[in-house]
């Protein structure tokens, strides 16, 4: 009866340990999984955060295709003077001041897809994107502050106002604004500030992942 007694409990025991042993193999088999999965899991994330980082050329192209941008401005005016001449009644003169203001900008909704590269230099990450010299895009007009003078001699009969030739005057306005031309220091100018305005306008784009230089086609 003792001896059945002893076998009985040597079985229980050994079932205890195999259960033991079972359940920190189990345990085990869990852990291994549990950081498998885990580094997975990270893996995937640091693929997919990769990816998002990696600038596509088409996708900045695409971006700023959708601007035609107005990079300067350029406040002036436009003066036209007539003279009239007679030898009966004399000299005069009519002037029109016209203020306005010439804009200028880059037509960026034809840039190409390789308008935009990607170079990597050392550690740095170089966006290089070339687009097309500004171009004068508008010329604005302020006729209501326009400013006209009338000048002539004692021989004018008092009733001639030059309101005719002020009239082909202001006429002429128009004509003389778009036919303004630039001195080459100012061209300069508007295409260093323009230059830059792109190069924000992409760095706002691609964020912190590079460094943006502009260039001219």
């Amino acid at each position: 009866m003792q001896n059945a007694t002893q076998i009985s409990s040597s079985g229980a025991t050994r079932l205890a340990i195999v259960a033991a042993v079972i359940a920190m193999l189990l345990a085990a088999a869990s852990l291994v999984y549990t950081v498998r999965r885990e580094r997975v899991r990270e893996a995937a994330v640091a693929r997919l955060m990769t990816e998002r980082n990696i600038i596509n050329p088409a996708d900045v192209a695409k971006s700023v295709r959708t601007l035609k941008l107005i990079t300067v401005q350029v406040p002036t005016s436009v003066r036209v003077e007539t003279k009239v001449e007679s030898m009966l009644l004399g000299d005069a003169s009519v002037a029109v001041q016209t203020p306005v203001v010439v804009s200028y900008g880059i037509d960026l909704t034809n840039l190409a897809d390789t308008g935009v590269r990607v170079e990597d230099v050392g550690e740095r990450t170089i966006i290089r994107v070339k687009v097309p010299k500004p171009q004068r895009q508008a010329v604005e007009i302020f006729a209501e502050s326009q400013q006209t003078s009338v000048q002539k001699g004692w021989r004018r009969y008092v009733w001639w106002t030059g309101e005719e030739e002020l009239t082909q005057a202001k006429a002429q306005v128009p004509i003389e604004a778009r036919a303004l031309e630039l001195l080459p220091k100012d061209r300069e100018k508007i295409e260093a500030d323009s230059r830059e305005q792109v190069r924000r306008l992409v760095q706002a784009i691609v964020g912190s992942r590079g460094d943006v230089e502009v260039e001219f086609e």
